[in-house]
């Protein structure tokens, strides 16, 4: 049965579908995000965003269609997004339930005003989708189309509109138990007084809907017969779609009766079944070849080449993958582009083209190569060196001769500080404008060299040239521009101001962290997780209480900047900032108000520090980190602990790989550094809050809090970083024996 599901899934049935699906799409990587274009509908319509070395070949090779100038028509953008869609494992844009939902809607709308009550409708779209596999999604559309059409042209013979509806019903419902001759054998009785067009037209219907039920009921060789002869007939509306459908029901038949071949023991066709089967679709191929030379069929080419490439990919597939860079390239090729490009992908080597290639597919086999680089070609480091100057000397080549900026794509891709083209290079690059189709790309890709040149002036200027609106349509660009924004800002304020992830729609923020969307009000936006990133090693706790009251932070990452800073203080012993920020918390935090406010009427430090570690420990959403913090601040409850993200914080490495940004102070970034240090020699939380609980228990053995201190200690070690280290042990050893009857000892009976 699994066989013939999937040759199920890979027919087109009764209409000639410009938007079918052959069958085999390569395995779809969800967890690859750079494998393909992040907007397909962008990338369709020629913007491509950032072309990425991680892309598989089809969308490189449309990318070179685009940068040649090779226009995309709009049937060939509809076709491109579904396939590419189902390429990547996603649902293609072309609903078939809302397209079912179309055909019913017409069918109801000609059936008016007799109709059909609600709970028809339902039973019959129920046994509608119980044909899913056999009917595609553009049969309904062109089926509604139809009806509409013969509503209005039999508008004085509503019977025959509901003859004819009947008759559509019974097909796609999958009646096949009623059989529906052939208008040559058994024609529809006529009605009285049609006039001669009108029952000329009926009978064409019958004949057409009678060879659509033989198809669908897999009696194929009467659905060829009939198919043949609609194409014979001079008069007939549906002749040169029927001519297409014969190499449709030709291909059905092989891959249909190949599928219950595999059904039966063997399992396997034989040697005589496969030769019937590729006789059977070199039969397609040729009646394909012969639509193709016919002008009048010039409406179904691009469904027959789509017909075609399925059948020579399993026929004949080291010529096709010869014939197929060619094609790609054709310009209005309507819905064969989304196939041939798909196939194309599928048959990719790096080793061709072909002897038989014209230039421009060698010239975009090299750009290819070129942007794939050293990384898919080369197993060691010395042979990746020796092949990345060869890649960037070749794309440097072909850049010399024509000054094509794609070239300069994967020069800049693959160069490297040092490199003795690089001054060359730039200056190119700084000649295409901004606004230019690759110009975006030929900015960040230059401004980045630029940075690690330490052309920190240049590279701002040059970035300051890209509009931040032009990759509205692309967040992950959107980004990564925002990263070099940041890296290069001159301010504070203009590091914050990019640092920000853009809004997306009503307050929809790229990157939305934790939102309740049934409460549009909840929604808010933190700062990437780029930027956390690229702050955090700038960022002293002194820092981070200012930035908690700066007017270009979100709302809600101040609170996530105001956790931050009490949290650092409480584990640096920063006693002067941890009443601050304690007071200031206190306001804005109802439910930690009496805790916090308790924690300022301590007479001493040292108590005062313990009630602020004490309170944190109880709080697993707050962190010492800002990556962790961002989103976990913005929790309503910071009690929560959840165990699908990190609760707490992780050891913070001692040293930061993050240069200093060119705003920080040289004296910042040193007390930065020092407190990172400091922050690193304390540990994770859990061997953080095992220490101050361990140490606290000892010296006040009395103290009422202390059991607190060592069950939070210990509740961190199954929920945080580190689980069951030498530190938590001993407080759990710690509280059993000294505190064993206490009810804190009794929430942790069995932890170690």
């Amino acid at each position: 049965m699994r066989h013939l599901l999937a040759a199920l899934l890979c027919l087109t049935l009764l209409w000639p579908s410009t938007r079918a699906q052959a069958c085999g799409y390569d395995d779809p990587n969800p967890d690859d995000p750079t494998a393909h274009p992040e907007n397909f509908s962008a990338f369709a319509e020629g913007r491509l965003g950032l072309l990425l070395p991680t892309y598989r070949p089809a969308y490189l090779a449309f990318a070179w269609r685009v940068m040649q100038g090779t226009p995309t028509t709009p049937e060939e953008r509809r076709t491109l997004l579904e396939t590419w869609s189902l390429m990547e494992g996603s649902t293609p844009p072309g609903d078939v339930e809302r397209e079912m939902q179309r055909w019913l809607d017409a069918r109801t709308a000609a059936l008016r005003p007799k109709g059909e009550s609600p709970e028809e409708l339902t039973a019959r779209r129920d046994a509608i989708r119980r044909q899913a596999l056999l009917i595609h999604g553009d049969a309904f559309e062109r089926a509604a189309e139809a009806v509409q059409s013969l509503s209005r042209l039999w508008k004085k013979h509503p019977e025959l509109v509901a003859e004819w509806i009947s008759a559509q019903d019974a097909l796609f419902e999958g009646d096949c138990e009623v059989r529906v001759e052939d208008g040559t054998e058994a024609e529809a009785a006529p009605a009285p007084k049609l006039p001669k067009e009108v029952q000329s037209r009926r009978e064409a219907e019958h004949d057409y809907q009678s060879a659509a039920s033989h198809l669908y009921c897999g009696r194929f060789d009467e659905a060829l017969a009939a198919f043949r002869r609609i194409s014979e007939q001079a008069g007939s509306p549906y002749r040169t779609r029927a001519a297409y459908l014969v190499a449709r029901t030709q291909v059905r038949r092989a891959l249909m009766t190949q599928a219950q071949w595999n059904e039966q023991p063997p399992y396997s066709p034989t040697a005589d079944q496969t030769a019937l089967f590729t006789s059977w679709l070199t039969e397609a191929d040729a009646t394909i070849e012969t639509l193709l030379a016919t002008r009048a069929s010039r409406e179904f080419h691009g469904p027959a080449r789509r017909l075609r490439s399925l059948i020579r990919l399993r026929t004949q597939p080291e010529t096709w993958a010869c014939e197929l860079p060619t094609l790609v390239l054709q310009p209005g090729t309507g819905s064969a582009l989304a196939a041939e490009l798909r196939d194309f992908n599928r048959t990719f080597n790096p080793s061709r083209p072909c002897a038989s290639s014209p230039a421009s597919v060698r010239e975009m086999f090299d750009w290819i190569r070129a942007m794939y680089g050293p990384s898919r070609y080369a197993p060691t480091e010395e042979e990746r060196t020796a092949l990345r100057r060869e890649v960037v000397a070749t794309a440097m080549k072909h850049w010399e001769a024509r000054h094509q900026p794609l070239w300069l794509i994967p020069a800049l891709l693959h160069s490297q500080v040092g490199d003795p083209h690089l001054d060359v290079l730039l200056a190119a690059t700084a000649e295409v404008p901004a606004a230019a189709p690759v110009g975006v790309m030929l900015a960040l890709y230059s401004v980045r060299l630029m940075r690690e040149q330490g052309l920190t002036d240049a590279a701002y200027a040059r970035l300051s040239k890209v509009s931040p609106d032009a990759t509205t349509d692309f967040p992950i660009s959107d980004g990564l521009l925002r990263e070099e924004r940041i890296r290069l800002a001159r301010s504070w304020d203009e590091a914050i101001f990019y640092a920000r992830p853009r809004l997306v729609g009503e307050g929809e923020p790229s990157h939305p962290g934790v939102i309740d969307w049934e409460r549009p009000e909840t929604r808010f936006i933190t700062f990437s997780w780029q930027a956390s990133n690229i702050l955090e090693p700038q960022l002293t706790t002194h820092r981070m209480g200012e930035l908690a009251h700066h007017p270009l932070v979100p709302p809600s990452q101040r609170r996530g900047l105001r956790w931050t800073t009490f949290v650092r203080a409480a584990v640096m012993g920063d006693d002067e900032t941890l009443q601050r920020m304690a007071k200031e918390l206190a306001q804005t935090e109802p439910p930690a108000r009496e805790e916090l406010l308790t924690l300022v009427s301590r007479k001493t430090p040292e108590e005062r520090l313990f009630e602020a570690r004490l309170l944190i420990m109880g709080l697993s959403r707050v962190s010492t980190s800002l990556l962790t913090n961002s989103a976990g601040a913005a929790e309503t409850d910071l009690t929560r602990v959840a165990s699908w993200s990190q609760n707490w914080w992780c050891t913070t490495p001692a040293e930061s790989s993050k240069p200093r940004l060119r705003f920080v102070s040289e004296e910042e970034h040193t007390e930065a550094g020092a407190e990172r240090k400091k922050l690193s020699e304390a540990g994770s939380a859990v061997v953080f809050f095992s220490n101050v609980a361990l140490a606290w228990a000892k010296a006040h053995p009395d103290d009422p809090r202390a059991p607190i201190a060592l069950y939070r200690a210990v509740r961190s070690s199954k929920h945080g970083c580190e689980k069951e280290t030498r530190a938590a042990r001993d407080a759990f050893r710690y509280l059993h024996k000294h505190y064993g009857k206490s009810t804190w000892a009794k929430r942790v009976p069995y932890v170690y």
